[in-house]
């Protein structure tokens, strides 16, 4: 079971919620999402924290395969709390977003509820960004993780929690591209994939898997800039992985969906049964 920040519930119907994600593209007020989360639904609230078993996956796997000197991560979010956990295991960490997502307010809360759990190699109050060194967390957007400029084999690691679902396919092929040049010859991706449709993550009446019943036409509708969602299944991933050179040594898959609507079955039937994974980790290594 994943564990994460316990945040406020807040039901929205998923139709609505894409409304409001489409005039807020319509609009570019990517910023009013932001308030709109930590302000009105408080799904950015965080009254205590217990300790998230995806943290642990990638600190296992860093430690594991021995790439625990410079790591690399995209996708970061608002808190870098997985990035705090890591500071006791990883040297250096260079954490990028293509937008500027970090809320400072809400990474020195979670440094404050995090030391209640485990011990931090520093004990600075994080006030800005060059804080975030005391921990050997370097973090820098907005930043395009398909040109990252870093030396070639330069990185021991690389890390992905809940981002390659938002990504598109082809972005997905030209980050996987940089990260063949940037990645040691013996380093390791470690990837963990949501699979589900996360309209479902505020909406308690449609299946975690809702979004497959819809046409690529008709999902264009509600599939917004700000909420994109690719909607690759895992074998899918898989494909990409391997033709962009990479070898799959480790799957986890989770099935958490056990009421998958007829209409879903019926269209999938003919495909990989891994289809209705609803979430993943994977560990890839370079192809030799």
């Amino acid at each position: 079971m994943k564990a994460k920040p316990i945040k406020k519930k807040f039901n929205i119907p998923w139709k609505l919620k894409s409304l409001i994600f489409g005039c807020i593209d319509y609009l570019h007020a990517s910023r009013l999402l932001y308030f709109f989360q930590k302000y009105i639904t408080k799904r950015s609230k965080i009254t205590s924290l217990v300790l998230s078993q995806d943290w642990v996956k990638h600190k296992d796997s860093l430690k594991k395969y021995k790439t625990i000197n410079k790591l690399f991560e995209f996708g970061a979010g608002k808190t870098l709390v997985q990035n705090l956990y890591l500071s006791n295991v990883v040297k250096t960490q260079f954490v990028v977003d293509l937008y500027p997502m970090i809320d400072l307010d809400l990474v020195e809360i979670v440094r404050q509820k995090l030391i209640e759990i485990v011990s931090l190699k520093s004990k600075v109050r994080i006030k800005n960004i060059k804080d975030l060194e005391f921990y050997g967390i370097y973090y820098k957007a907005p930043y395009d993780s398909t040109k990252t400029n870093l030396p070639d084999k330069s990185i021991d690691a690389c890390i992905s929690t809940n981002t390659l679902e938002h990504i598109s396919k082809s972005d997905i092929i030209a980050i996987l591209s940089e990260l063949q040049r940037i990645l040691k010859d013996e380093g390791i991706i470690s990837a963990i994939i949501d699979y589900s449709d996360h309209y479902a993550h505020t909406d308690n009446n449609i299946s975690l898997l809702n979004f497959l019943k819809f046409t690529p036409e008709k999902w264009r509708r509600y599939n917004h800039n700000i909420h994109y969602q690719n909607r690759l299944r895992h074998y899918e991933f898989i494909d990409i992985f391997k033709n962009a050179g990479f070898n799959v040594i480790k799957e986890e898959l989770i099935y958490a969906e056990k009421n998958i609507p007829s209409d879903i079955l019926n269209s999938y039937k003919n495909f990989n049964p891994n289809w209705k994974a609803t979430s993943a980790h994977i560990i890839l290594k370079k192809a030799k």
